[in-house]
């Protein structure tokens, strides 16, 4: 019999929550923390069960200091994309707590639903969805990697080809600003300056239907990818980007941006959620065509 309060639908959720890569160092220092120390942890199912058995009421876990507010909504918009960015941290416990009940809740009869359409699905040989197409896994790990560095303001040199180009632009009711620079100093330089200018927050749209890959004609991955801008207490445009991505053979063949192409726009009642099907700017770049096999 389990020591713990805290119902398993609420286990999957901090499951869920705290088991990936980005988390899990989050999930250890809790555990440590909860435990004082006394024992060596390095196993995140290990940690998850320290957290359950000596924390007995799921608010208390996730009003922890460890659990920020920045980790909260990011998981949130993970989950359902267009979250608000006006949220208090006990706002954000709640609706991730109430998004647990409505997800991980299941009658028996829902589970044997579920388990009858997994069967079926297994018993035949079916294609992999579009949404699940390596250059798009790829596309969405990258628009989470280089917006969370952006934002914090942690983007380098080193992070962009060196001979990185930008094309720019920003739309607003009294005009249209251009920019465009070729090194990756000036790239940087150019973005985190027009970011601060207008105290923008990026909040990309990180599913499907927010960040999608697409090769070029010259055999170049492009990742694009879109989203809405925030100031410090509303949401005041949205935002579309193209990134042309090559391998670097001195960077262990990893993923590096070379080529920027973005459009900056004010709007006065933006959508809560922007799309890439909705991007003017992208239309172009979303008729390329979508390899479905493995990336070289």
């Amino acid at each position: 019999m389990s020591i713990t309060s805290i119902s398993e639908t609420h286990c999957a959720g901090l499951r869920d929550l705290l088991v990936n890569e980005r988390n899990t160092p989050v999930l250890l220092q809790l555990a440590r923390s909860i435990t004082k120390n006394v024992c060596i942890i390095e196993d995140p199912e290990e940690a998850l069960g320290y957290v359950t058995a000596h924390l007995e009421d799921i608010h208390k876990v996730l009003h922890k200091r460890h659990i920020t507010r920045d980790l909260l909504f990011k998981y949130l918009h993970t989950r359902l994309p267009g979250t608000s960015t006006d949220f208090t941290k006990a706002d954000l416990v709640m609706r991730v707590i109430q998004y647990w009940d409505k997800q991980f809740t299941a009658t028996d009869a829902t589970v044997a639903e579920q388990d009858s359409i997994i069967t079926a699905a297994c018993a035949r040989k079916q294609q992999p969805s579009e949404h699940d197409y390596p250059i798009h896994l790829m596309a969405r790990k990258f628009g989470e990697w280089f917006f969370d560095k952006f934002n914090a303001n942690n983007l380098n040199p080193a992070d962009l080809w060196s001979d990185s180009v930008l094309q720019l632009s920003v739309i607003a009711d009294d005009g249209i600003s251009d920019v465009e620079c070729g090194t990756a100093e000036e790239v940087i330089d150019s973005l985190l300056s027009t970011k601060e200018q207008f105290g923008f927050y990026f909040n990309p749209n990180l599913s499907h239907s927010g960040v999608q890959g697409r090769i070029d004609a010259y055999g170049h991955v492009v990742v694009l990818c879109c989203g809405t801008l925030h100031t410090s207490d509303r949401s005041v445009g949205v935002f579309e980007c193209a990134f042309g991505l090559l391998r670097d053979p001195n960077a262990g063949n990893n993923w590096k941006p070379k080529k920027f192409k973005w459009s900056l726009r004010s709007q006065l009642s933006p959508p809560q959620l922007h799309t890439l099907t909705s991007c003017e700017s992208l239309q172009a770049a979303l008729a390329l065509p979508t390899p479905n096999d493995t990336l070289d």
